[in-house]
């Protein structure tokens, strides 16, 4: 079943959800966890599946950190 993650406009507290498909289609009533507040954003993270498991490949800052593809490393692979 599916997870999806949240970050309450209130309060700043990040909480996930879990729903089927179908529900999320059909509409959530979602509150925030914390505060009860349904001022809410959902969040789009990157994820990688590895072995049967999802990896979360969210970045710990917004800043280009070099490395990879064009990413800084001037290896030209672009």
């Amino acid at each position: 079943m599916p997870m999806y993650e949240y970050h309450c406009k209130e309060c700043g507290y990040y909480f996930d959800v879990k729903a089927t498909i179908k529900e999320k289609e059909e509409g959530l009533k979602i509150h925030c966890e914390q505060c009860g507040s349904e001022n809410l954003n959902q969040v789009f993270g990157g994820f990688a599946i590895l072995g049967g498991q999802a990896v979360n490949v969210k970045p710990s800052n917004s800043g280009n950190n070099g490395g990879g593809c064009c990413g800084g490393s001037g290896s030209g692979c672009c």
